[in-house]
């Protein structure tokens, strides 16, 4: 997510990232479930873990061989 309009936001009014990790953690692998059971889901970064100014999270997703 390269720009994200909640993060913007906070980042625009110099709050803190909302760490939104855990939401992340519950939505992307049933959201991928929902399209392929075999997809699996890894957080690479999301708030509150850091992360590069280039993007707010990274998430894989991926079918094992």
């Amino acid at each position: 997510m390269n720009d994200c309009r909640v993060q913007s936001v906070l980042k625009r009014h110099r709050l803190p990232d909302f760490p939104c990790k855990s939401v992340g953690l519950v939505e992307y692998p049933e959201f991928a479930k929902t399209i392929d059971p075999r997809i699996k889901t890894t957080c690479i970064a999301c708030p509150p873990d850091d992360h590069p100014d280039e993007y707010y999270c990274a998430w894989k997703f991926y079918i094992d061989d």
